[in-house]
């Protein structure tokens, strides 16, 4: 058998190079990222000769522990060695106590995006220095093989570094294209914000320094004081078990100031989006600064929306160094603009967000680069990281909900104003003249006219005939009104309708999946039985029937003229309800109760099975965060006497400051909730001639011990005694 073994051709470290990091800002921050891994304390970037490429020469130059001959040899010229991977895994650290950042071995060819010819300075101290010389156009040459490049490495005695100095000076030669400024402020924006603004200076011990000639106002890349005029800051550290506790501070000068602090599990707000009941992710830090981007509020705090846009977004930070490109312009990576599009009003977008995440890697090692430095790998630990953060804006945006301004909105007229003008003009009429004379819009002589030589401009007709028009008038608008809320009813019982069956059809489908599942066991033991496994061939097949074509339509009744009120049995609508939520209820080890005198209400029973059905649907969710030995519970407590009914859980209940806001359309603390839910609920219930709103104090003393989680109350006016 003849051995064989990989040979690359010299064109590879051109293919790396450029597919490996995608512009000079990101191969820049990479250089700077090795100066930070050589123990560098300060690091200068020179920007020169930037109008022609074909002299622009770009300098990193640190003070770092430097390399030897053989470091050079056996591992700069060794790509993909993976000596920095194995100190982060032995928890070895350098003499400035900092693990590695870098762990692939290629960010050398960071260089290659940035230039054509590299000339390299290294020295360790007390040892002489170390040049290497290559150039990449060498590497083009597809028909020579990797090993045939010859690189130019030697020795000699300190020039750069002279004296005990050690330290690296890397000088690339040559862009492969114009510097324009739009370039120049990339690398502006991107070094401004590599290290974290909260990171102790001191302690981190990591000062990077820009020099541009041709463009001098990019040269300061000291962060600003913008932080501190926030208007609203909030603090988060979160535990490895997703457990956290938080500071929340509101500073917004149109506001009364309020802060509040505490501890709350996170993972009950990230339950469907955590890859495991366990985050994978480890410990980390938040800092979330929020702006009213209002031009009024912006300059009462002393910030411009320019200064705003140049640092908005949350970015990630390990080890105080940014990891790219979470947090860049478009980078939407906790989907906060995806998710405020479908609610602008009460969701925060990365443009009025400043957000700092941080993970100390050390504790974090599931948290890995991809390998061309575009963020992380997205393992199971990376998203719970996402979801916990996720999770800890939303709860945020409880605070923010509460204390943000509220704009002025016109009051509404009242209703019933149509009748009341009516009424007003009918008595106008008993004393009207035929005598006087009123102009009046043509096209309002006759609203029913769809003649084509219809009057246009203005007529002249008696007071008496105005009134009349008047009077026609307020009758179409009174019919334009009922119209439009009885549409309004359509739609919202369609919304619950469409909400409902999303969430059964789901149900259907695991519920299938598994029996599919079991169906093919089952056919595996039938073999050689042909009756049997035809039997089961046709099982089979009506099961992937049903499972394509389900469509759930019961008990939700079409909304049409024919469904009118009718008596409907307040136990019948609740044991449906238990029934449609029976999947969810069993997974989760509910324990369930009704009890109580039952009653009936006037109304659509689609309409009363959708509410109490998204209300048990509620209380599943929040109860299956409670960890696996709490006691579950869900009850349904009726009074006929008070024509009340209660359906209260076991759960963590509803966070106070979310109370004034639960019913608000589109605001919800669940993973991935649309926030109708409840909404819905609200407006759907006035037409069965009820209420929807929280348990009050004394109902709750007929709840049973175990439920002091969230409880509602359905309140009737209308109903048959039973």
């Amino acid at each position: 058998m003849n051995e064989n073994t990989f040979r690359p051709r010299a064109r590879l470290v051109s293919i790396l190079g450029e597919h490996l990091i995608s512009d000079q800002a990101v191969g820049l921050v990479e250089l700077v990222k090795n100066c930070y891994d050589a123990d560098a304390t300060e690091v200068i970037i020179e920007l020169l000769n930037l109008a022609s490429p074909e002299i622009t020469t770009v300098v990193v130059a640190d003070n770092g522990c430097g390399m030897s001959l053989a470091d050079v040899s056996d591992k700069w010229l060794s790509p993909a060695v993976d000596h920095k991977e194995k100190s982060k895994q032995r928890q070895s650290r350098t003499r400035l106590g900092r693990l590695p950042i870098g762990e692939k071995g290629v960010g050398r060819f960071a260089a290659h995006q940035i230039g054509r010819r590299v000339e390299m300075v290294t020295r360790q101290k007390r040892k002489p220095e170390v040049v290497l010389k290559l150039d990449w156009d060498d590497f083009e040459d597809g028909s020579r093989f990797l090993d045939e490049v010859p690189i130019d490495v030697r020795e000699q005695d300190a020039e750069a570094f002279s004296g005990n100095r050690s330290g690296t000076r890397l000088i690339i030669y040559g862009a492969r294209s114009a510097w324009e400024k739009r370039l120049v402020l990339k690398v502006h924006r991107a070094l401004r914000r590599l290290q974290s603004p909260l990171q102790d200076e001191e302690k981190l011990k990591f000062k990077v320094r820009l020099k541009c000639p041709e463009y001098p106002e990019c040269e300061n890349i000291d962060v600003t004081d913008v932080l501190e005029r926030a208007h609203y800051e909030f603090k988060v550290l979160v535990s490895e078990s997703g457990e956290c506790d938080f500071e929340y501070d509101c500073k917004h000068p149109g506001v009364r100031r309020r802060s509040k602090s505490g501890s709350i599990d996170l993972t009950q707000f990230a339950e469907d989006e955590l890859q495991r009941s366990n985050p994978q992710c480890g410990s980390f830090w938040m800092n979330i600064y929020v702006w009213d981007r209002t031009k009024d509020h912006l300059q009462a705090s002393g910030v411009s929306r320019q200064e705003l846009d140049g640092q908005c977004g949350v970015s990630l930070f390990r080890d105080g160094l940014r990891v790219f490109p979470y947090g860049e312009p478009g980078d939407d990576w906790l989907f906060l603009d995806k998710e405020r599009i479908q609610a602008p009003a009460e969701r925060i977008g990365n443009n009025q967000v400043i957000g700092l995440i941080h993970f100390d890697q050390s504790t974090n090692l599931l948290l890995r680069d991809k390998t061309n430095r575009e963020g992380l790998i997205e393992n199971p630990a990376f998203l719970d990281l996402r979801a916990l953060a996720r999770a800890a804006i939303r709860f945020f945006t409880t605070h923010w909900t509460n204390d943000r301004p509220r704009p002025e909105r016109p009051q509404r007229n009242r209703e019933g104003s149509v009748q009341h003008a009516k009424q007003i003009a009918s008595s106008v009429k008993e004393s009207a003249r035929d005598d006087v004379e009123v102009t009046i819009p043509a096209e309002a002589q006759d609203t029913t006219s769809e003649s084509a030589d219809a009057p246009t401009g203005e007529i002249v007709v008696t007071q008496r005939r105005a009134i009349d028009l008047l009077i026609k008038q307020l009758d179409g608008v009174e019919h334009d009104i009922k119209s439009r809320d009885d549409r309004l009813d359509i739609l919202l019982h369609l919304a619950a309708t469409g909400l409902a069956a999303e969430r059964v059809v789901h149900e259907f489908g695991r519920q299938a999946a598994a029996a599919a599942a079991a169906l093919q066991e089952l056919q595996a033991s039938l073999r050689g039985r042909n009756k049997e496994c035809e039997a089961a061939k046709i099982v089979a097949s009506c099961l992937q029937t049903l499972r394509n074509e389900f469509r759930v339509l019961a008990p939700y009744e079409s909304v049409q003229r024919s469904q009118r009120s009718k008596a409907v049995s307040v136990r019948d609508a609740i044991e449906l309800a238990f029934q449609l939520n029976r999947g969810l209820l069993q997974q989760a080890d509910i324990e369930t109760t009704l009890k109580g005198d039952e009653f009936e209400v006037n109304c659509r029973s689609a309409s009363l099975v959708q509410i109490v059905d998204n209300l048990i649907h509620n209380a599943c969710y929040w109860t299956s965060t409670l960890p696996k030995r709490a006691a579950r519970h869900i009850v349904a407590v009726m009074n006929a006497k008070s024509t009340t009914f209660l359906i209260a859980d076991s759960g963590p209940g509803v966070h106070e400051e979310a109370v004034n806001h639960m019913f608000d359309p589109f605001f919800t603390l669940k993973a991935g909730g649309k926030g109708l839910g409840l909404y819905i609920s609200r407006e759907l219930i006035t037409t069965c001639g009820g209420v929807l709103r929280a348990a009050s104090d004394d109902e709750r003393k007929s709840l049973p011990k175990s439920c002091k989680g969230a409880a509602f109350a359905l309140e009737f006016t209308q109903k048959n005694g039973k």
